[in-house]
């Protein structure tokens, strides 16, 4: 009887345990990969033959950076290991690697980039949201048409969060030789980016006039039709980003924004290359021209 009673007892316990409400966690669901991905990218201020134009030059930010790792207030890391191991950089090494032809240490006119090493993350549950995470950032130096990263600046959350540059335009490459991305399924992230374009008319708009885009003129840009839906994929070859940027100014960690994005069409004609800019999307902004 005791046997029965307790066994009893047990069914009874299991049933109500399986009918606890559990605390719900929000869920986001990453496209690119199963949980994130990492990419490297470069901004440089030599796209000078693009039609916009950033007010925001990047060696201001270098010359105070080295000026704390001078003072002994910031310590960069070896870029020659793997991006997840964090070595200390040596001051001897990084002089020599800062010394430009006429041995001069310093001289930032040698710096026009920006190397990132960063984790994406996409989202399109409620909106198309794409995250970034910078884990590291290097100025670049260019060397004899070679570029160099000098020392790893290593990333945490921002503890004094500054702006250091708003509505920074920038092209990410995807067909780019000097960072292959492997890791970053580049067909896949443009098929999301179009189709979900086409779902939501409503949400791209015309990057010149800021103005949203009726389902008639987004077909049209994507010479698209009802009957038959071609996506432009093979044909798009980078991505615009519009983002701020954030940083601290004792770790120099930085943090990206990303404002807005579009596909970038390239178009041969010849032995000439023209871009055209799709559409805009603007997840968590207001639309604006970025021109």
């Amino acid at each position: 009887m005791r046997v029965l009673v307790s066994l009893l007892f047990l069914f009874l316990l299991l049933f109500s345990s399986c009918h606890i409400e559990r605390p719900k966690l929000p869920q986001t669901t990453n496209l690119l990969v199963d949980t994130m991905i990492t990419v490297s990218s470069l901004y440089s201020e030599w796209q000078q033959e693009l039609p916009w134009k950033n007010s925001f030059k990047i060696r201001p930010l270098i010359y105070s950076l080295f000026w704390h790792v001078l003072n002994n207030k910031l310590v960069l890391y070896n870029p020659v290991y793997e991006d997840t191991v964090f070595k200390r950089l040596e001051k001897d090494q990084w002089f020599y690697t800062l010394k430009n032809e006429k041995n001069i240490p310093f001289d930032t006119a040698q710096f026009y980039d920006i190397y990132f090493y960063e984790t994406w993350q996409l989202d399109t549950s409620h909106t198309f949201s794409l995250r970034k995470n910078i884990l590291y950032w290097s100025p670049v130096k260019r060397e004899n048409e070679r570029m160099k990263l000098t020392g790893k600046v290593k990333c945490n959350s921002l503890q004094q969060k500054q702006l250091l540059t708003e509505q920074i335009i920038y092209e990410f490459s995807l067909t780019d030789s000097i960072f292959s991305n492997e890791r970053l399924n580049k067909q896949k992230l443009i098929k999301i980016l179009l189709e979900w374009a086409v779902k939501h008319p409503q949400k791209t708009y015309n990057p010149f006039t800021a103005k949203q885009l009726s389902k008639e003129e987004l077909y049209k840009r994507l010479q698209i039709h009802d009957s038959i839906q071609y996506l432009p994929i093979n044909d798009i070859q980078s991505i615009l980003f519009v983002e701020n940027w954030y940083y601290d100014p004792q770790s120099f960690s930085i943090h990206k924004e990303v404002l807005s994005l579009a596909p970038v069409l390239y178009i041969y004609d010849e032995n000439e290359i023209s871009k055209q800019i799709l559409f805009m999307i603007h997840p968590s902004n207001k639309p604006f021209k970025i021109f």
